[in-house]
């Protein structure tokens, strides 16, 4: 590997550590730290984004627009779609599946979307599984299976944006956010991992009743 391309790696691994680059089951590192610089970009404030790159935000208004879209299609036509597809590494936007590519980045972009503060490394289920001030899951056991038996990509998208909003829209990482719709695409189109840990019903699940756990054995 030449210095250059050690450097690149190096300052990849500052945007996506190792710790959450190894929970990943369906994003590459070159598009998780895609994912995580176009959020960035999306959502922060230009005294928030300073912080952490000199890439400027995106124009004001951006946002709104692809929140406003009900479908991936129309998702597809908007400029923060075509801003996250610019971004991302050649494998994905020259796939021989381009279609696809297309409707999963654009699910993609249309939760991540509704994401207005992360906590890198956090994942969604483990969010929604957090003890709310009622003294129950922030999201009802019901409706999270709710999500786990999703069977459209417009059905996936309606729920976990109804999931960000019972979750403030907060205290989760973007990247791991995006591996969850990934999960989804990847069984949806027929490719199913061999191993039960890396599938999207087992670590969404496993991340759920895990924060639940934490309270209610102390309820006990």
């Amino acid at each position: 590997m030449s210095e250059a391309s050690e450097a690149d790696s190096s300052q990849e691994r500052l945007v996506v550590d190792d710790q959450e680059l190894k929970s990943l089951a369906a994003l590459s590192l070159d598009e998780a730290v895609a994912v995580r610089r176009w959020w960035q970009r999306l959502a922060l404030s230009p005294v928030e984004l300073k912080q952490l790159t000199p890439q400027p935000g995106l124009p004001r208004g951006v946002r709104a627009a692809l929140r406003r879209c009900d479908t991936p299609d129309a998702a597809l036509l908007t400029q923060a779609f075509r801003e996250l597809w610019h971004l991302l590494p050649e494998a994905t936007v020259e796939s021989p599946f381009i279609e696809a590519q297309l409707e999963k980045w654009s699910c993609i972009a249309l939760v991540l979307a509704e994401l207005r503060n992360e906590t890198p490394g956090k994942a969604l289920a483990a969010r929604l599984g957090q003890q709310a001030s009622t003294g129950k899951p922030i999201m009802s056991e019901l409706r999270f299976q709710q999500i786990l038996t999703c069977r459209t990509p417009e059905e996936l998208v309606q729920r976990l944006r109804r999931a960000l909003a019972l979750a403030g829209r907060s205290e989760m990482s973007a990247v791991r956010l995006a591996d969850v719709v990934a999960l989804w695409w990847r069984e949806y189109s027929g490719g199913i991992s061999a191993r039960p840990t890396h599938r999207f019903g087992f670590m969404l699940a496993n991340d759920y009743f895990g924060a639940a756990a934490s309270y209610r054995h102390e309820d006990t």
